[in-house]
């Protein structure tokens, strides 16, 4: 039996043909874990962006949710006799499709590539038979909060943390209107997380649903911002809470601390980062290749205690991006 899966399209032809190669790694993840033996390719027979799916039998329930929710699916066919069969589209999002895309400002990552380094943390770690529960996601580089939109459009638990006061309050602005606006019960509230040594990270809690009657009955997910640095994640959220760690680590030598690159904060953060994961949980870390050297990241992340998933899907995610940026993931599971 045959599928073609039907691609979002991106308006910049170049980086439209790198994203084809890295759904196809997102989608043989996926299925190698929810429908071991489905051969997946390109599908060259139809003239815009897809891939081919084929199985011995019908993909199984769990199969369908795991493509719903992968980041380039705009539609998922049956092939029938040469007939293209609808079958599904995107996974309903919790709160709002538009809720990741909406908050513009530059340096940005597309919010469908972070849909897709979720994945990747996802369906390498342990926990994806529970991915349509209540995950715990953390980003500790979490900027104006992309990366937790998209967690909270799957009903996950979301944390993020950064040092840059501005972006959290903006994100914390934006996050508060757009519940407003669509009327989605909420409660905000203020917290101060400790971080010992008489220090304090302040915090801003939302608890929302997706309806009423789920915020009634106390069915509520939540989306956390606390200004502290990335360094410090294990201090202000506790060890071992986390399924999930995806993190974009900034791309210019600009944002590096005074007195040190991002090396020096790759070795103060990743030993707090392997420790707010639970055992079986997994991290995505993407980042530009032309300012970071793949292999100190590989060799931070090993020596923090993570171990590196290697195979033709985590090896060949590089890809072109814009001038001076290309870009990379690495996925790490903490055993």
């Amino acid at each position: 039996m045959e599928y073609t899966m039907l691609l979002w399209p991106h308006a910049n032809v170049r980086y439209q043909k790198e994203t084809v190669r890295l759904a196809l790694a997102e989608l043989r993840l996926m299925l190698s874990r929810v429908q071991p033996g489905a051969i997946c390719e390109r599908d060259e027979e139809i003239c815009m962006p897809a891939l081919k799916i084929s199985v011995s039998e019908e993909l199984s329930e769990t199969a369908l949710r795991a493509v719903g929710s992968h980041s380039l699916l705009y539609g998922l066919m049956r092939v029938d006799a040469g007939r293209l069969i609808p079958v599904l589209g995107r996974n309903a999002a919790y709160l709002g499709e538009d809720l990741p895309g909406i908050l513009k400002y530059k340096g940005k990552t597309n919010e469908m590539f972070t849909a897709m380094t979720l994945n990747l943390a996802l369906y390498a770690g342990e926990f994806w038979p529970a991915a349509q529960q209540r995950l715990h996601l953390l980003d500790p580089m979490c900027g104006k909060g992309t990366a937790l939109f998209v967690g909270a459009n799957r009903g996950y638990d979301c944390w993020g943390s950064d040092l840059n006061k501005n972006e959290l309050a903006e994100a914390e602005h934006f996050f508060k209107r757009y519940l407003e606006y669509h009327r989605l019960k909420h409660k905000m509230r203020r917290e101060s997380m400790t971080l010992g040594g008489g220090k304090s990270a302040p915090c801003v809690c939302f608890q929302f649903a997706d309806t009423q009657q789920h915020f009634d009955a106390a069915d509520v997910s939540s989306l956390r911002l606390a200004q502290a640095d990335a360094g410090d994640v294990r201090r202000v959220f506790g060890k071992e809470r986390f399924h999930i760690l995806i993190c974009d680590l900034p791309y210019g030598v600009q944002h590096a601390p005074k007195g040190g690159g991002m090396e020096k904060v790759l070795e103060k953060s990743l030993p707090q980062w392997v420790e707010s994961l639970k055992h079986g949980g997994a991290c995505a870390i993407s980042f530009n290749a032309a300012t970071l050297d793949k292999r100190v990241l590989c060799r931070a992340m090993e020596q923090a205690g993570f171990d590196l998933m290697h195979g033709d899907v985590y090896d060949n995610l590089e890809h072109w991006v814009e001038q001076a940026v290309t870009r990379d993931v690495v996925v790490g599971v903490r055993r």
